[in-house]
C-alpha cells in the first residue's frame, strides 16, 4: 500500500465466507484490517503522510561539488550542452522591470505530474554554474522538471545582485515559469542551493512557505552583516563585494548595515518557523562561510529547546569539534544519510527540531550531491 497526497491504492472488498465459527473468525479479522485502514487514512487525511523512499537514478559519478572539474565557478554553457543537451537555455520576462531573466530549463513533456526542482546559482558565478551539471543530469533520469535561474547573476558589488528586491523577484518570477510550463506535482516542489545559493533558497523559501515540500541549504549565508565581519577580518573580496552591493561598510546604525539586515534571510527566516521543511548541511572545517552561519539558521527554525546555546557555538567555532554537551544530543545521522560515507564524509552531528533538520559533516565548503536529493525525493507537502 501507498499513501500519496492523502489517497491510498488500498481497497478492501467483501468476501463471503458461509456461516458458523469460521465465518465469524473472518469477520472479526475483517473488522480489525477495516479498523487499522481507518486508522492509517485518517493518520494521510491530517496531513502525516510518509512518502516511500523511491528507487532513484544518479547518473553523475561526481559525489561533491569541490571534486567537479574546473572549480566551482566556472559557467560555461558548451559543457551544458554536451552532457545536458534535452536541457534548454531560456529566457524568462522580469515581473519587476523590462529585463529578460536567463535561465535553464527542462520538461520531458510528459502528461504525468513531476516533481519540480529548482536550484539556485552559488555567490560568484551565474546560472552556468557548472557545478550544478550532475543536478541537472539527475532531474532528467529521474523525470523531475528542472529550473536553474540567473536572479541577476553573480553577487559581484552590483547593487541589484546580492538578495535584492530584482534578484527576488526574478526568483519567484522562474517559480512561477516552470509551474506553468510544466505539468508539476504541486506536492512535490523542491529547492536547492549551495553558499549563497543556500543563502537565496532560504530568502526564497520564506516568501513561499505554503509551496515548497523541501529546502536543501548546503553551506548557507544566513547574515550579511556577521559575514561580512568574518571575511573583513581575513581579507577576502567577499567583504567588498557585500559593501558595494549594500551602500558602504554595514556599521551598526548605518544605511548599509540596515540594508544588508534587508537582504539576509536571517531578517525572515523566523516568521516562517515551523512553515517550512529545511535540510541545513555544513562542513564543519568550513573557513568560506564558518559553520556558525548554519547553526544560527537551525536556532532561528528550531524549537526553543531545541536551540544549540550560543556557548556551544563559540566553542565549536574556536576548535572546530562538536562540544560534547551538544554531541550527546545527536541522532544517528549515518543512518538517515548513509550517502555521506559514501562520500568521505561522515556525519558529526545530526539534530532534528520539528520540520527543520541540521547536519554538520566531515568537510569544508563543501555539497554533496546524493544526500540533498534523496533526502528531498522523500518530502510531500
Amino acid at each position: 500500500m501507498v499513501l500519496r497526497n492523502g489517497k491510498s491504492s488500498y481497497s478492501l472488498q467483501a468476501v463471503p465466507m458461509g456461516d458458523g465459527p469460521s465465518w465469524r473468525a473472518n469477520d472479526l479479522f475483517g473488522r480489525a484490517i477495516r479498523a487499522v485502514m481507518l486508522g492509517i487514512l485518517m493518520l494521510a487525511a491530517a496531513g502525516v503522510v510518509s512518502v516511500q523512499a523511491e528507487n532513484l537514478k544518479h547518473p553523475s559519478d561526481l559525489l561533491r561539488v569541490t571534486n567537479y572539474p574546473g572549480g566551482l565557478a566556472i559557467a560555461e554553457l558548451s559543457r551544458w550542452r554536451e552532457a545536458t543537451p534535452e536541457i534548454k537555455d531560456i529566457k524568462i520576462p522580469s515581473s519587476a522591470d523590462d529585463s529578460e531573466q536567463a535561465a535553464l530549463f527542462y520538461d520531458s513533456g510528459s502528461d504525468e505530474e513531476k516533481p519540480l526542482l529548482m536550484v539556485l546559482h552559488s555567490w560568484s558565478t551565474d546560472y552556468l554554474q557548472n557545478i550544478d551539471i550532475p543536478l541537472g543530469q539527475f532531474a532528467i533520469a529521474n523525470n523531475w522538471v528542472f529550473i536553474h535561474p540567473n536572479f541577476r547573476g553573480q553577487n559581484d558589488g552590483r547593487p541589484e545582485s546580492t538578495a535584492s528586491d530584482l534578484a527576488i523577484s526574478d526568483m519567484q518570477d522562474a517559480l512561477e515559469y516552470a509551474r506553468e510550463h510544466a505539468e508539476i506535482d504541486e506536492s512535490r516542489i523542491y529547492l536547492l542551493g549551495y553558499s549563497g545559493g543556500a543563502m537565496n533558497a532560504l530568502h526564497l523559501a520564506s516568501r513561499n512557505p505554503d509551496v515548497f515540500a523541501g529546502v536543501a541549504a548546503w553551506v548557507p549565508v544566513y547574515d550579511l552583516v556577521t559575514w561580512h565581519q568574518w571575511n573583513k577580518a581575513r581579507g577576502e573580496k567577499y567583504a567588498g563585494e557585500i559593501e558595494q552591493a549594500c551602500g558602504g561598510e554595514p556599521t551598526e546604525g548605518s544605511s548599509a548595515f540596515d540594508e544588508c539586515r534587508k537582504r539576509s534571510p536571517s531578517s525572515y527566516v523566523p516568521e516562517v518557523a515551523g512553515d517550512i521543511r529545511v535540510l541545513i548541511a555544513h562542513g564543519i572545517d568550513d573557513t568560506t562561510v564558518p559553520p556558525e552561519q548554519a547553526l544560527h539558521a537551525f536556532n532561528d527554525l528550531a524549537k526553543e529547546e531545541d536551540r544549540i546555546p550560543q556557548e556551544q557555538i563559540d566553542q565549536l567555532m574556536e576548535t572546530r569539534q562538536v562540544p560534547d554537551a551538544l554531541r550527546q544530543r545527536s541522532a544517528k545521522g549515518s543512518e538517515q544519510f548513509p550517502q555521506f560515507a559514501e562520500a568521505d564524509a561522515d556525519v558529526l552531528l545530526y539534530l532534528k527540531s520539528g520540520p527543520t533538520e541540521l547536519v554538520l559533516f566531515e568537510g569544508e565548503h563543501d555539497m554533496l550531491y546524493r544526500p540533498g536529493l534523496e533526502w528531498l525525493s522523500r518530502q510531500q507537502r
